[in-house]
């Protein structure tokens, strides 16, 4: 699908959405054409990858193996990583925006709250 359409991020996202239904919230999450698959134990993502498989071989709906990784315990998901503690901000954003110099002056307090803000965003998520 051309991408360069309108309303193709979200015709392709409802594509998907339909796909993966039976699958999504439980063993599967999808945004557009980014596909985690969450399992416990190697087991059972032996078992979710064949599920995955099937449905995309169902719909004739290929991957790009040089963007897939499995058997991961933790990735980026959407700029964020995803592992068995949760969602956290990456590492180099928080780094990035850390590294940020605040503002000089005592004028512009403005930016200097909003910096302040943005670096709270960043920190860590608990």
């Amino acid at each position: 699908m051309p991408f360069g359409l309108k309303n193709a991020g979200a015709t392709y996202q409802r594509l998907m959405t339909k796909i993966f239904k039976p699958l999504i919230g439980h063993t599967v999450e999808v945004y557009i054409d980014d596909i985690v698959v969450k399992s416990k134990t190697r087991e059972q993502h032996v078992l979710h990858l064949q599920e995955v498989f099937h449905l995309l071989r169902k719909y004739g709906m290929k991957l790009n193996p040089s963007k897939c990784a499995f058997g991961v315990s933790a990735g980026k998901f959407l700029g964020f990583m995803v592992s068995q503690r949760g969602i956290e901000v990456s590492p180099d954003q928080v780094k990035a925006v850390m590294e940020t110099p605040l503002p000089g002056t005592r004028r512009s307090t403005t930016p200097h709250r909003q910096a302040r803000r943005t670096r709270a965003f960043y920190s860590p998520l608990h």
